[in-house]
């Protein structure tokens, strides 16, 4: 991949994701349609779906960095505080990935967040249950999240200067 297909798809990503942030009835299929060239660069929106994945997974490692191991909780309780902060830092990505939660697309990257959620907690990494305790460890987070309510921006009053033009165009 060039950098300019890198750039253009980091890019419509964050399009993608800006829209789920506007409008919670957002799927990946109407906020693919709305960025215009999107469906160029992602002929699939499976495609994009993965690239959502791969975003909500390095913010997620990211904020995992920064609260599991300071000492203040224990390290089950730093990765659902995580979890849940990165929740609300990306609430359409996971809106979006959440309407796809059991599709086959997502099932591998799914388990493996899992597993590594469970690694962070401190469950041994040979340990036969690994992927079933991340998912319990994402339930309990996923309980516990509120993503941020979406609110319609209010729509402001004509301007003098736009009552007057309304009024001279009658």
């Amino acid at each position: 991949m060039t950098w300019d297909a890198y750039h253009r798809r980091k890019s419509i990503v964050a399009d993608v994701l800006a829209i789920a942030d506007a409008d919670a009835t957002a799927t990946i299929e109407s906020a693919l349609a709305s960025v215009p060239g999107a469906d160029e660069v992602y002929p699939d929106h499976h495609l994009l779906l993965l690239d959502v994945q791969l975003r909500w997974s390095s913010a997620l490692s990211t904020r995992l960095d920064l609260l599991v191991g300071d000492g203040a909780d224990t390290p089950e309780i730093g990765v659902i505080n995580a979890w849940i902060d990165t929740a609300a830092a990306l609430p359409g990505a996971r809106r979006l990935l959440d309407q796809h939660r059991e599709s086959d697309t997502l099932a591998r990257a799914v388990e493996k967040e899992n597993e590594f959620l469970a690694r962070a907690a401190g469950v041994p990494a040979m340990s036969p249950g690994l992927a079933g305790r991340g998912r319990e460890i994402v339930d309990a987070a996923r309980d516990q999240s509120v993503l941020p309510e979406i609110v319609p921006l209010p729509v402001a009053p004509p301007s003098l200067l736009e009552r007057l033009r309304n009024a001279l165009a009658a």
